[in-house]
């Protein structure tokens, strides 16, 4: 067998062989035997132990235990839709700001039209021009006041 494919296979085996307890017994004839499961009578030596995975620290105090892959995945697909939730709400936020700015503009600008004393008409349900009188001009001017006090402080 060449050296390279032995050197391999030893390599390859290594791993398998750590992994497993090793038993070793003699049997009636006195013949060793060594296997890696127990012989069925008592009287075994046990040559290696098998590696015991670490378990977890149930104390506070202890270190955390290692993340798997899929909890790693899985927060941060989490993380990914909190942020892109986040950003999604402050583009509405920023949205309605702005409505709100341009609403305010425009109360402001009725407002001022409205104190200007320049006469105001509005269309009747036939087409016609009516004229704002000082009382509904007053009105008009209360109204609009109180809209700009509530919405844009």
């Amino acid at each position: 067998m060449p050296p390279k494919l032995l050197a391999l296979l030893l390599i390859c085996a290594v791993p398998m062989a750590s992994a497993q307890s090793i038993y070793s017994w003699k049997d009636a004839s006195g013949r060793v035997h060594y296997s890696d499961n127990p012989p069925p009578d008592a009287q075994t030596r046990k040559l290696r132990e098998a590696p015991i995975a670490p378990a977890r620290p149930a104390v506070q105090g202890q270190a955390a235990p290692q993340e798997t892959y899929v909890e790693k995945e899985q927060a941060f697909r989490k993380r990914r839709a909190e942020a892109a939730e986040a950003e999604e709400k402050a583009r509405r936020d920023e949205v309605q700001e702005q409505n709100r700015q341009q609403m305010c503009t425009n109360l402001r600008q009725q407002l001022a039209g409205l104190e200007s004393g320049q006469r105001i008409a509005r269309f009747a349900d036939n087409g016609e021009p009516v004229f704002m009188e000082d009382n509904e001009r007053a009105a008009e001017v209360e109204k609009t006041r109180a809209s700009i006090d509530k919405n844009c402080k």
